[in-house]
């Protein structure tokens, strides 16, 4: 919205117009009209600024006496004098012209809209999606709809071991991984604590116990980064299976070869859920030793890997490479389990990756 001053003697010798960008409405344009052509000082435009700024501009407020306008350019075109900020106003503010010439004395004031309201933020998804879960599990990843206020993730998660109707202490480990945008949070559970035999471990115990249902709780008061609550309390039921020690191998992976000529997608299906962030990660597609393009998803809560090529398939030998880093939900991975025996004889190290060739049909 705007607004028009002019002096009291009709018709007026000068009138204020404020007129904003169809494209923003806070990149606004400060008018001075005269009626005379000849009103305004013929300054050279390198100078009008300096010439101009003592009598005629914008304020934040009120145009107090020696108070700075805002900072801006000016120009003369004909009768009219144009003041345009350096930068946008703020949203649902008033501002203040003043004009100081010539005996003519005006003040307008111009009002910005205010900002919509900052919509609540959403817990979109929480990985893994399954409820029966390893008692040595280690990681939770909570998917946000934009990113969140960090530093507080302590604050806002908690574990209720809900066999014994208590809250379990300190459970999670307190350094904080976010993704690059902000929206992703790896929650780990205190390796510490979860791995048999070391210190945390014996002392506090494990986390979680074989054959116990838990809840994890995520506060509905966690704000956004922009200050919004979640708003409504989120939890995830589980059950405690007996944990995961075996390194992971490929050995009973099922691939279920594509249709060539078509883009059906490659599957990849495994006997228990596998990590949800690495299988997103650790697994590509190659045909002729260059790595394919396509969309991967995963499916069947973490049993499942399906990628769907940009092209379709050719009737020639793919493989499927397999980073060695990839892990099962107790950070058991193809390179070796998460527990080692410093004791018993080491295995022979894999390759960074493992390659599975198929030919699609």
């Amino acid at each position: 919205m705007g607004g028009f001053a002019h002096a009291s003697e009709p018709p007026p010798l000068v009138a204020l117009r404020f007129e904003s960008a169809s494209s923003n409405p806070l990149a606004i344009t400060l008018t001075a009209s005269a009626r005379a052509f000849n009103f305004w000082p013929r300054n050279a435009d390198v100078s009008l600024t300096s010439s101009a700024q003592p009598w005629f501009g914008l304020w934040l407020g009120d145009a107090k006496p020696n108070s700075p306008p805002l900072a801006g350019t000016y120009s003369l075109d004909g009768a009219q004098l144009r003041f345009r900020p350096s930068l946008p106003l703020l949203p649902g503010q008033i501002y203040t012209a003043r004009l100081e010439h010539s005996g003519i004395s005006l003040r307008a004031e111009y009002r910005t809209a205010a900002s919509a309201p900052a919509a609540a933020p959403k817990l979109l998804a929480v990985y893994p999606t399954g409820d029966r879960l390893p008692a040595n599990h280690l990681k939770f990843y909570l998917v946000f709809s934009e990113p969140m206020e960090s530093g507080v993730f302590l604050r806002h998660c908690r574990l209720v071991d809900v066999t014994h109707g208590r809250e379990v202490e300190a459970p999670f480990r307190e350094t904080e991984l976010w993704s690059p945008d902000g929206r992703r949070l790896t929650l780990w559970f205190h390796p510490g604590r979860q791995k048999t035999g070391v210190n945390l471990n014996l002392e506090f115990g494990p986390v979680l116990n074989e054959g116990g249902d838990y809840r994890l709780v995520i506060d509905g008061r966690w704000p956004s980064a922009h200050g919004v609550p979640l708003g409504d309390e989120v939890t995830k039921s589980f059950h405690a299976v007996p944990p995961l020690h075996e390194q992971l191998t490929v050995k009973n992976w099922q691939v279920h070869p594509p249709t060539a000529g078509t883009r059906e997608p490659l599957r990849i299906g495994f006997p228990q859920p596998l990590d949800w962030a690495t299988l997103h990660r650790m697994i590509r597609v190659a045909a002729s030793s260059n790595i394919t393009s396509g969309e991967l998803t995963v499916e069947r809560g973490e049993r499942e890997w399906r990628w769907v090529p940009a092209q379709p398939w050719a009737a020639v030998t793919h493989e499927i490479r397999v980073d060695t880093a990839l892990e099962d939900q107790a950070g058991n991975s193809l390179a070796r389990p998460f527990e080692v025996n410093l004791l018993a004889p080491r295995a022979a190290p894999l390759t960074n990756v493992v390659v599975l060739a198929f030919t699609p049909r």
